[in-house]
């Protein structure tokens, strides 16, 4: 929202400059989206610059993206065309969801047997029924009920388990924050084809409710 709110402002302060706010805002969600493959579990405290930067580059992105569109559209097409952005929001959230997650699924099926497998040997267990089941109930995120799987009842070998699962699933997700960073080159890309609004920001209302 803050980043929403600066880059509308600055909209309205500069009567147009769409083009460098939204060069600049890809640029920020792409840096602090891309960044955040630096995360590991004992890292956590530290991410929280990147957050907030990715998060006002988003924020500079999605809510004046639209209101760039009403503005530039005629009267009659204002909420046809508000529809349209909201479709292609969904339609865009949508295929990145998927995109992202079958990179993350990739990288995930691979990692959570090697550390989990590791893990699990490294607490004296080598019951291949045992390390599967535990390599199941850290896919699903069900690490509670890794407890009940012979030999790690113990705090010790579960906390091993559990870090382990905890590194399969960062490694993983390192490869979804650099696939954003492809994403957000793109975005940057078309940014720097866009036009200038100045001329269509003026004091015309296209509704008056009296």
């Amino acid at each position: 929202m803050v980043g929403a709110c600066v880059t509308l402002w600055l909209l309205s302060v500069f009567r147009g400059r769409n083009k460098e706010l939204m060069i600049i805002s890809c640029v920020l969600m792409t840096a602090g989206s891309g960044a955040l493959a630096c995360a590991t579990p004992n890292n956590m405290d530290k991410l929280w610059g990147l957050l907030v930067l990715g998060g006002l580059g988003i924020g500079g992105i999605v809510v004046p993206a639209s209101i760039i569109t009403t503005i530039i559209c005629p009267d009659d097409l204002i909420a046809t065309v508000s529809a349209l952005t909201l479709a292609i929001r969904v339609i865009g959230g949508s295929v990145g969801y998927c995109a992202y997650y079958n990179v993350f699924l990739a990288k995930f099926n691979t990692n959570v047997v090697t550390y989990v497998a590791t893990a699990m040997d490294k607490v004296g267990i080598t019951n291949t029924t045992y390390i599967v089941q535990a390599i199941t109930l850290t896919g699903a995120s069900l690490i509670l009920d890794l407890k009940a799987i012979p030999g790690l009842a113990n705090e010790t070998a579960y906390q091993i388990v559990v870090a382990a699962g905890q590194l399969a699933y960062s490694e993983s997700y390192k490869y979804v924050y650099l696939a954003s960073i492809a994403a957000g080159g793109v975005s940057i890309i078309a940014a720097c084809f866009l036009g200038d609004i100045n001329k269509y920001m003026d004091e015309h209302v296209a509704v008056v409710i009296e």
